[in-house]
């Protein structure tokens, strides 16, 4: 059993706390980090959880076998940076960070250190992705030609001042930060690099300086072509179409997958809902005993460059080329 800490108590700390304290035997948390402990003394209490007051204490205790970072995405690199001069394995929530300068410094360091860095793309653990790659792969749907996705909600209507998620210095590309970014990993996995982008970014409801509607077409390294938008102001979607030379395939939220191949019947496959932020993290769990973990380093650093090419191109309209 791997003893966890966790910096960052919010929603989304709180999320991956529950989805394996008592419900996991690889894994638990049995440290949290927050700057005023007294204000999770009650989520502490029900989980069973020690409270420190900073990532330097957590990374001092002997008996925490690895890091989880659920902070703001700004402070990710030299929090990284931090965990690997301790010596403590990492797992990084996306987006890993919001530049590649400042990606690429981090994981020198983990490397000279010899720790690991894991990647928190967790929707790579959903069994609809994996059979999307399984015939991908195959050869069922042919050459991919063009992607076409969509992952909005209405989360940005929560947003208030003073909230980290409400600055456009940490929300660099709108609802596609905190949202997009798993669509953009998807698309690496599934349909290869980026090569150039052309996005735009309109802020139409939110009262806080943050895009609420930011659409991307791409250009892929392979000739493909693609196009995928995140709203944070509308009713909840998800969905991701690749079409290739042979056939369709399509994922409808996170358990429903629609193919069509040649002329044969459109067919639909609905999976069980399963816990990702489980297998995330037992994931990384059996990572820090040795094993690969699912999502590399290459891919990682390419999804930042895309992150900031779609951030930088939204701001101006311009078109942005892709760090391979």
């Amino acid at each position: 059993m791997k003893n966890l800490a966790i910096a960052g108590l919010g929603y989304w700390g709180q999320t991956l706390i529950g989805s394996v304290q008592g419900a996991s035997e690889l894994v638990r948390f049995g440290v949290g980090v927050a700057r005023k402990p007294e204000t999770v003394r009650a989520l502490a209490e029900r989980r069973g959880m020690h409270i420190v007051d900073s990532l330097d204490a957590a990374l001092a205790m002997s008996d925490v076998d690895g890091i989880v970072l659920t902070t703001p995405d700004r402070l990710h690199a030299q929090q990284v940076i931090a965990a690997a001069r301790a010596g403590k394995p990492v797992l990084v929530e996306k987006p890993f960070t919001l530049d590649r300068a400042s990606a690429e410094l981090a994981i020198a360091e983990a490397k000279r250190a010899g720790t690991l860095v894991a990647f928190a793309h967790n929707r790579r653990f959903l069994p609809a992705v994996a059979e999307m790659r399984a015939r991908i792969e195959a050869g069922r749907i042919g050459r991919i030609l063009h992607v076409e996705g969509n992952f909005s909600s209405g989360y940005g209507l929560r947003f208030k001042p003073g909230m980290w998620r409400a600055d456009s210095a940490d929300t660099v590309a709108g609802g596609m930060t905190g949202m997009g970014i798993h669509h953009m990993d998807l698309m690496i996995l599934l349909a290869g690099a980026f090569e150039r982008v052309q996005a735009k970014g309109r802020r139409q409801l939110l009262e806080v300086d943050v895009m609420d509607n930011v659409t991307a077409s791409i250009d892929f390294a392979s000739g493909a072509t693609g196009s995928f938008a995140t709203l944070i102001t509308t009713s909840p979607i998800w969905r991701l179409r690749i079409l290739g030379s042979k056939g369709w395939i399509e994922m409808l939220g996170e358990t429903v997958l629609i193919s069509a191949e040649g002329n044969d019947p459109v067919q639909q496959i609905t999976y069980p809902a399963v816990s990702t932020e489980r297998m995330e993290l037992e994931a990384f769990a059996r990572a820090i005993d040795g094993e690969p973990y699912p999502v590399s380093v290459a891919d990682a650093l390419h999804g930042v460059s895309v992150l900031e090419a779609i951030a930088a191109s939204a701001r101006d309209g311009q078109p942005r080329d892709v760090e391979a």
